[in-house]
């Protein structure tokens, strides 16, 4: 029968006794295995940093010390690696101080060729069994996890159909009210009115769908879109956008910017996580009922803040408050229509830029969320616009001020609510 060209096994022989090392050598060398020695603890061990042996041969008297403790350094190279230890002065104290040290077997000198290929044969084997029992064992693990994420899809795709039901339903009642001729023309408008804001349901949960979707496939590559961005240019943008809603439910709508700071990030993302968390204050806070945003940065981070004076979240809802489609209790009760998707995505987008949020709240008394994200390198002063002092600007009553080179807006620090 032809031998093969690769070797069945690396082993590494560590003895001082030239015979003894040369004689295992050729006794192994015929049985195809590829062989390589040592003669003391130094050198045996600088053999096998250098290269992978699958089985070590390893003499207790050495010149510049024990085999025995060769053990521990070579397993901590290759755990899986098969320890044999070779003696002249056999006992079973010394047997079992080298299995105590992890050894796989012992052979009291003199001992046959015979004899050795056995004890090699069966460390070999024990080694493919371990490797077998290691591919099984992250095989069953694999299995856990593909369970676990079937399991997952099971649960969001229930979520997501018994979200969209309701809306769905709605529709096709003042759909089917309608051609049945039940609505009368004076009716007819405040009906479709309603289908338009169930439409309307719908189109926000599948976009925030897609939204959560995309940044949880994409999270190991957020840096691909990412550049330099100045958080407060996008704050200022964002809070614009929310004046006249805040202005209509006659809310003090505040905004504070103490820094100017540079976040490397995805444009899109960082409006997103003011968007989200700026709109669910003003949704969830009565008339008359105050807002505050703010913007520093503290020790190479960005700091952002949004807390109202709102109907607050319970204890008991605080740890759900990030999962994908929770909405407590008293959001429901509110009558505003939700996703409860935003939160889950704020969450997605900081995490991602390796941040993080938190909130604090109270029922009946406000909450407050606060994200902390790491800072891009200062640019130089020559690129950036100089710092104005911080100042506290008194929006009129009417409405609130925006002042385009002002660090505050809206209403001064006194109406910000404390928890």
């Amino acid at each position: 029968m032809e031998k093969s060209d690769k070797p069945r096994a690396r082993i590494l022989v560590v003895d001082d006794e030239v015979g003894m090392r040369e004689g295992c050598r050729r006794a192994l060398t015929a049985a195809d295995y590829s062989v390589d020695t040592a003669a003391e603890v130094t050198s045996g061990l600088e053999m096998a940093h250098s290269n992978p042996y699958d089985l070590y041969l390893l003499d207790v008297m050495l010149p510049d010390g024990s085999g025995l403790d060769l053990i521990d350094p070579l397993l901590e190279l290759d755990p899986a690696a098969i320890c044999i230890i070779i003696t002249g002065f056999g006992s079973i104290q010394m047997a079992v101080e080298a299995v105590r040290r992890g050894a796989y077997d012992f052979l009291s000198k003199p001992f046959t060729s015979d004899e050795l290929l056995v004890a090699v044969d069966k460390g070999l084997e024990r080694r493919r069994l371990k490797a077998v029992e290691s591919q099984l064992e992250e095989l069953q693990q694999a299995q856990v996890e593909l369970e676990r994420l079937d399991e997952a899809k099971s649960q969001l795709m229930l979520k997501v159909a018994h979200e969209l039901r309701a809306p769905t339903a709605a529709v096709q009642s003042y759909i089917n009210l309608i051609m049945a001729g039940y609505v009368s023309g004076n009716e007819l408008k405040p009906t479709l009115s309603r289908v338009q804001e169930r439409l309307q349901e719908m189109l926000d949960l599948v976009s925030d769908l897609l939204e959560l979707a995309r940044l949880k496939q994409a999270k190991d590559h957020v840096t691909d879109e990412a550049s330099p961005q100045s958080m407060a240019d996008i704050l200022k943008e964002v809070y614009e956008l929310f004046q006249e809603q805040a202005h209509q439910k006659k809310q003090s709508f505040q905004l504070e910017i103490l820094d100017r700071p540079i976040v490397i990030a995805d444009r899109d993302h960082l409006r997103q996580i003011w968007t989200n968390l700026i709109s669910n204050a003003i949704k969830y806070t009565p008339e008359g009922g105050r807002i505050s945003v703010s913007l520093q940065e503290d020790d190479g981070t960005l700091i952002g803040t949004v807390a109202d004076s709102g109907m607050g979240i319970a204890e008991k809802d605080l740890p759900n408050l990030f999962t994908d489609f929770f909405r407590t209790d008293q959001a429901k009760a509110s009558g505003q229509i939700g996703t409860g998707l935003g939160l889950s995505i704020v969450k997605q987008i900081v995490e991602s830029y390796g941040g993080q949020i938190k909130v604090t709240s109270r029922l009946n008394q406000g909450t407050r969320f606060t994200f902390i994200l790491p800072l891009q390198a200062p640019v130089a002063e020559s690129q950036t616009e100089p710092r104005a002092p911080a100042q506290s600007i008194p929006a009129p009553q009417a409405r609130p001020t925006t002042h385009t080179q002002g660090i505050i807006f809206g209403a001064g620090r006194n109406s910000e609510p404390r928890y």
